[in-house]
């Protein structure tokens, strides 16, 4: 995955090194499609910093590796009931920044996949005998 994101960054300097060699051989708005020439039009920001990238890339590291480590202390089976739990953060974060409002099948979604994982918890924790063997 993360090879993938630097694949990505790769891919991002060659286009912006040959859009930087195409702009200095023809007229800037040649080389946009309809939608640049568009958002040009109505001064919208389009040269965003790659580097904001590097944000959500730092906390996906630390996402994954917290959960690998997770990974050798519980059974799979677990874990991955426990990944579940992103449907109900996604739902948090879409109400907090995006605004959107949730209906009450997305309500009654998120309080089935929250009782999903509480019970699968709840099991392993009772269902534990304490040892590593």
């Amino acid at each position: 995955m993360f090879l993938g994101e630097l694949f990505v960054f790769t891919f991002l300097g060659i286009k912006i090194l040959l859009d930087r060699r195409a702009a200095a051989n023809a007229d800037y708005n040649q080389l946009l499609s309809p939608g640049g020439v568009v958002a040009g039009q109505l001064k919208m920001k389009t040269n965003i910093n790659p580097m904001w990238l590097a944000l959500p890339a730092t906390c996906d590291v630390c996402g994954s590796t917290l959960m690998f480590v997770a990974l050798t202390m519980v059974a799979p089976s677990v874990y991955q009931m426990m990944r579940g739990l992103i449907v109900v953060i996604t739902a948090l974060l879409s109400i907090i920044f995006l605004g959107r409002k949730q209906y009450r099948h997305h309500w009654t979604g998120v309080v089935l996949i929250i009782t999903g994982v509480f019970i699968v918890g709840y099991v392993s924790v009772v269902g534990s005998s304490g040892d590593d063997s």
